[in-house]
C-alpha cells in the first residue's frame, strides 16, 4: 500500500489538490459472485487505486484498509478501466 496526492491538473499544472489516492491491494474478495464457473476469492492479488477528498493518514505498510462510502464505475472503450472513490478510509493499525 502506497499513496500520493490527488491533483487536478489544468494545461499541465497543477490546478487543485483534490484529496489523496491510496494505492492498494485486495487480500482478500468475499463477494459472492453468481455462477459455478467464478472462482472463489477472484480478485484477490488485484491492485486498486482509491481517490479520497481527504489528506493522508499514517499508516504502515500492507495494514487492512477500509473504505468509507465507496463508490465505483467502469469507463473506457472495452469497459475494462476502474474508478473507485470513497468519503474517507479506515486504516487499522499493525500490532
Amino acid at each position: 500500500m502506497a499513496h500520493e496526492d490527488w491533483n487536478e491538473y489544468e494545461d499541465g499544472k497543477i490546478k487543485a489538490q483534490l484529496g489523496t489516492k491510496y494505492k492498494c491491494i485486495i487480500a482478500s474478495d468475499k463477494t459472492k459472485y453468481e455462477g459455478d464457473d467464478v472462482p472463489a476469492d477472484l480478485n484477490a492479488g488485484e491492485q486498486i487505486n482509491v481517490k479520497v477528498p481527504q489528506p493522508p493518514k499514517d499508516y504502515k505498510k500492507f495494514s487492512p484498509i477500509s473504505f468509507v462510502n465507496p463508490t465505483a464505475s467502469v469507463f473506457g472503450t472495452f469497459q475494462s478501466e476502474l474508478s473507485v472513490k470513497a468519503d474517507d478510509v479506515d486504516i487499522q493499525s499493525k500490532n
